[in-house]
């Protein structure tokens, strides 16, 4: 695969902005409209683009998080709300006639699942709603070769393992037993590796085309936080 691919200059709408809006704001871009954007979280990628002209379908499978992306839309101009929709559902099971140019998974969307079969699950989901040559973009983080923290001496290997930062609030109080002791419990992922991903991109008809270390457009080595990843539909 390639390394760095430019795509476009910088609208100067988004001058200023985080790297990884940046990032897929010119992916999205170069490709053209629609955009779906699965796991859209509380909305920053999904309102990012809607504002550099995009129509974008956010869907995430928190309703909190969908209730938080919406409350944005009060503060946007009636043509931006406009282009925005935001759809709470199982990013695994999502089925809809739509198809997009753009399928994006940010904030690791991908490492949320928790196994490799709800892993191939949301595949199958990006492959269905993608166009015959459009393009996914992604954004994972990295697991690294190291010694697991202390007090985690009941996790089996290979089992979910909690983040250094918790991922999403709202996934977390979700997440949350009625029975549990009270306090914040953090979502736990399964740190799933390039090849892993890859091998289950390639399986499911996705080919790698790309891959980062930084949204900045660092080639991707294997000790690197972040791996964030192109594909071709």
């Amino acid at each position: 695969m390639a390394g760095n691919d430019a795509r476009g200059r910088t609208p100067l709408s988004l001058v200023g902005q985080d790297p990884d809006l940046l990032f897929y704001t010119r992916q999205a871009t170069a490709v053209g409209g629609p955009v779906l954007v699965l796991g859209a979280a509380n909305g920053r990628v999904a309102w990012t683009l809607a504002r550099a002209g995009l129509s974008v379908l956010g869907v995430d499978s928190s309703e909190r998080m969908v209730q938080a992306a919406e409350e944005v839309r009060g503060a946007e101009s009636l043509e931006v709300s406009g282009r925005a929709r935001l759809l709470h559902a199982d990013l695994r099971s999502l089925r809809l006639d739509e198809r997009f140019r753009v399928v994006l998974a940010p904030h690791h969307a991908l490492g949320l699942m928790t196994t490799i079969a709800d892993l191939e699950a949301m595949l199958a989901t990006v492959r269905h709603h993608l166009e015959p040559d459009g393009l996914f973009v992604y954004d994972v983080l990295n697991p690294r070769a190291e010694p697991p923290p202390p007090g985690n001496e009941e996790d089996e290997p290979g089992a979910a393992v909690a983040p250094r930062r918790p991922v999403f609030t709202f996934h977390l109080r979700e997440r949350k037993r009625a029975d549990a002791p009270s306090g914040i419990h953090r979502l736990k992922f399964k740190p799933f590796s390039s090849e892993e991903l890859e091998t289950a991109m390639t399986a499911s008809g996705l080919t790698p085309r790309e891959r980062y270390g930084t949204f900045e457009g660092k080639p991707f080595e294997p000790s690197d936080a972040h791996h964030i990843g192109v594909v071709d539909g």
